[in-house]
């Protein structure tokens, strides 16, 4: 009788383990004649999934589960792998409903807090956290620190301004090491003479990098006529960091009907560029919509393909005080999918302190969704680019893999 229990008790054991641990192969083919590198495999997964394993050629890769909607379940899992032309790699991926997520080491960096205003005090204490709304009257600009939700890998970093502009400024990199951490968008001295990065772009009154906007058909609409706004961490770890940016109420149109509109922006590990993805409470066909690049300075090389594509390259002051900002060469780029592209533009807003002007990128929906890419450089990177030729060049490869995605299919065993 006992040895019958033991077997009975043994065989539930294994049943629950079944159960509770689910595999799923994926199968991911590079259709193209060209290498890639880090490129992101993301799939979604059910509410009960607690922790996810990896494994190509029975070799473990990080992968990092992500709660996207903030209800305390999963929603994605995310990796990444380097592939050969018309390669064909084939995932083994274990979901289990018990484990704890496994842990790997974090490449992407995200961050937003409060401003500690006390002058007393010998190291300020920024108090971080997730998420934070003000109403369209109150001007966050100084109190939030450093000034907008940040994102960061090991390449590149960025902070969105949390004032009504929302523009994308861009922290450079020396070697490939995340540091804004450490450095809070601000190196000292003794940390740039160490080797971190820097603050090497001045967005002015425009886009930055690639932020979204209205139109008005001479000058970018931006979020002043909101009910409110909110930046959000969403997650970041070994493979991506997600940034969320909403205005509610927007209404960039008068006498239109007012709009939610979420910006995401992801930034995986071992890219330079950042996809951005759009929602929209309703479609918007009504509403005219733009992105572009700040035209660093007067007299910056521009690269368009007028359908899409455009680039600068440029030398400027990082900032408003020349006695403050170093000079930077920098070089920026932007892809907008054939379906929401519109037209080639450029905007100033009069004002004589350049950079307020930038290369437009006018675009629109029919629907309730919109997506784009924006790509970027800096002569402090010893893994960069040496010129303009070599940035646009750069460019146009960037456009034709986004153009030619890989495949990514699965199957349950």
């Amino acid at each position: 009788m006992k040895s019958i229990l033991s077997y009975i008790a043994a065989l539930l054991c294994t049943t629950t383990a079944m159960a509770a641990t689910k595999t799923v192969t994926v199968t991911v083919t590079n259709p193209s004649a060209f290498e890639r590198k880090a490129v992101p495999v993301v799939m979604e997964v059910n509410d009960d999934v607690r922790s996810a394993t990896v494994r190509l050629d029975g070799r473990e890769i990080p992968c990092q589960l992500d709660d996207l909607d903030d209800d305390g379940e999963f929603d994605e899992l995310a990796f990444l792998t380097d592939m050969k032309k018309k390669e064909k790699q084939v995932f083994r991926v274990e979901l289990s409903t018990t484990d704890e997520p496994r842990q790997y080491d974090n490449i992407t960096y995200g961050y937003i807090g409060i401003r500690d205003r006390d002058k007393t005090a010998k190291k300020l204490k920024h108090q971080e956290i997730k998420s934070v709304t003000f109403p369209k009257e109150t001007n966050p600009y100084n109190y939030i620190f450093p000034h907008g939700a940040v994102m960061e890998n090991d390449m590149v970093g960025f902070r969105v301004y949390c004032d009504h502009r929302q523009s994308i400024d861009y922290y450079g990199h020396r070697t490939l090491k995340a540091d804004i951490a450490e450095t809070g968008f601000y190196p000292s001295k003794e940390q740039k003479e160490a080797g971190s990065g820097d603050d090497v772009l001045y967005t002015g009154s425009t886009y930055g990098c690639g932020a979204l906007h209205g139109w008005n058909g001479k000058t970018a609409v931006m979020f002043e006529n909101v009910r409110n706004r909110t930046q959000t961490v969403v997650t970041d770890g070994p493979v991506r960091c997600i940034l969320d940016i909403s205005n509610k109420g927007w209404r960039p149109v008068e006498g239109r009907k007012p709009v939610d509109i979420t910006t995401r922006y992801i930034l995986y590990a071992g890219h330079r560029d950042v996809e951005v993805q759009v929602d929209f409470s309703r479609d918007v066909a009504d509403i005219p919509l733009s992105t572009g690049i700040v035209d660093i300075v007067e007299g910056s090389e521009e690269f368009t393909d007028k359908a899409g594509l455009r680039g600068c390259w440029g030398t400027a002051c990082a900032g408003n005080n020349p006695k403050v900002y170093d000079i930077h060469t920098v070089g920026l780029g932007i892809s907008v999918p054939k379906k929401y592209y519109k037209a080639d533009s450029h905007f100033t807003d009069g004002k004589e302190r350049l950079p307020n002007q930038a290369y437009v990128q006018v675009a629109g929906t029919d629907s309730d969704k919109l997506n784009y890419w924006f790509t970027v450089t800096c002569d402090m990177e010893s893994f960069g680019f040496k010129d303009s030729k070599e940035w646009f060049a750069y460019l146009k490869e960037w456009k034709r893999q986004l153009d030619t995605p890989v495949i990514i299919k699965r199957s349950n065993d």
